[in-house]
């Protein structure tokens, strides 16, 4: 019998690594298990993010991914992802606003959402500063959400012009 891989995305600003590894072996059931997890860590501080040597859990047998996902979801925002090839179902559209690219990381939800999240901006300073910006804007802007239609991704030119508008608010909002 095959166990399913299910992959979460805990998104935070200064994610307690320790306690979501404590709260996934909490869970854990090798005898019971239902499912393969593995939690990866979207870090919104780009300090955190930048120099962290890791980025997701080892992969722990549970038997309620429903419990874990509750308990989780009480301290950060947390979402499961589309697994293909055993890694999160993933891309990485850029769009460039004024001759700077700004890359992002766009994941796919199972509950039929693309969420992208600004990973990179190819400029120095600027780059680092709109990164460090995302921790103080309020929290719908933080990271875009876009419905799948029919479980079907967006179309490429739907993507890129909604990920530039993002920027664009991004760029545009005045943190006190």
């Amino acid at each position: 019998m095959t166990i399913e891989l299910r992959l979460g995305f805990v998104i935070g600003e200064k994610i307690d690594c320790n306690k979501v590894r404590e709260t996934l072996y909490a869970h854990e059931n090798k005898q019971a298990a239902s499912c393969r997890v593995v939690l990866n860590f979207m870090e919104m501080d780009p300090d955190i993010f930048l120099s962290r040597p890791f980025s997701s859990t080892e992969e722990v047998l549970i038997k309620d991914p429903d419990l874990l996902e509750a308990e989780l979801s009480q301290l950060y925002d947390f979402v499961w992802v589309e697994v293909l090839g055993g890694i999160e179902r993933h891309g990485h559209p850029s769009v460039t606003i004024s001759d700077i690219e700004y890359e992002g990381k766009l994941i796919h939800t199972i509950d039929n959402r693309v969420l992208i999240f600004l990973r990179d901006i190819i400029i120095d300073n600027h780059g680092r500063e709109l990164l460090r910006k995302i921790c103080h804007v309020p929290k719908p802007l933080q990271w875009l959400v876009l419905p799948k239609r029919d479980g079907k991704t967006p179309p490429p030119d739907y993507i890129l012009d909604e990920m530039e508008q993002w920027v664009r608010k991004l760029i545009a909002y005045k943190v006190d």
